[in-house]
């Protein structure tokens, strides 16, 4: 076994723990926890038997290992991106709401100036 696969093994092993001391902990969602400690098991199988990515790989019409990793990982980041940009989407929106919420709030308080405001900013209390 080479100085990298060790370091490899090593390096997966520390990340299948942190998953699964993560979702035990619920620290991270347990569907994340399942997905890393899945491609962390992978991982350390392809490191231990590197020849054995490319007979799967053969065996579904590919023909490297190497290719075959490349297009996993591929497929695995553009899904992590899309779901980052339709989380942002989602955040953006609701503090799109929230601000707007908040305004009309602010909006209907200076309209009626007898009612009291209850947890304003400081600053707005100093405002002649």
């Amino acid at each position: 076994m080479t100085t990298f696969q060790i370091i490899l093994i090593s390096t997966l092993a520390a990340l299948g723990a942190f998953a699964v001391i993560g979702g035990l902990k619920r620290s991270v969602g347990r569907p994340a926890a399942a997905i890393i400690l899945i491609i962390a098991i992978a991982g350390i199988l392809a490191a231990v038997d590197p020849d054995r990515t490319t007979r799967f790989a053969r065996t579904i019409g590919i023909n490297r290992g190497t290719d075959l990793i490349v297009y996993l990982v591929t497929i695995v980041v553009f899904q992590g991106f899309v779901i980052f940009y339709l989380r942002l989407r989602k955040v953006r929106r609701e503090l799109t709401l929230l601000v707007r919420q908040l305004a009309l709030l602010e909006a209907s308080s200076r309209d009626d100036p007898g009612r009291i405001r209850k947890n304003a900013p400081e600053a707005e209390a100093s405002d002649p």
